[in-house]
């Protein structure tokens, strides 16, 4: 596979998994620590991805590098289980969406922390 086609074809797995996320392309760049010009160049296939790159991009989505490289599989973001789901859609729905996204943040904090400690 020529390498403009590898970069197409990354591009689009990224965007897959960011789309299964929830996120949008600033999301993803803030739980990355990468530009979101960088996120928006990479989905569209314009730029290769650097080995810290693909490695951000593997810890700030929680994603094992080898799912986020393997270009053959449409990688199935597994969340949480059906039952803790729903206990924590009820949960969030007592709430405000100030609130709401104040949650939201702080784990997202608290993974991008995990993950930090876990090098």
């Amino acid at each position: 596979m020529a390498a403009e086609d590898i970069n197409i074809a990354f591009g689009k797995h990224l965007r897959g998994i960011r789309i299964q996320l929830g996120m949008n392309q600033d999301d993803v760049a803030a739980a990355c620590g990468i530009d979101p010009t960088s996120i928006s160049r990479l989905e569209r296939g314009e730029t290769n991805a650097t080995l810290t790159t693909l490695q951000r991009l593997s810890k700030g989505l929680c994603i094992p590098l080898q799912d986020l490289m393997d270009l053959r599989e449409v990688y199935q973001v597994t969340i949480v289980g059906e039952e803790l789901l729903g206990e924590i859609q009820s949960l969030l729905g007592k709430l405000s969406l100030e609130e709401q996204q104040f949650i939201l943040n702080f784990i997202r904090s608290f993974v991008s922390l995990r993950n930090d400690s876990n090098d």
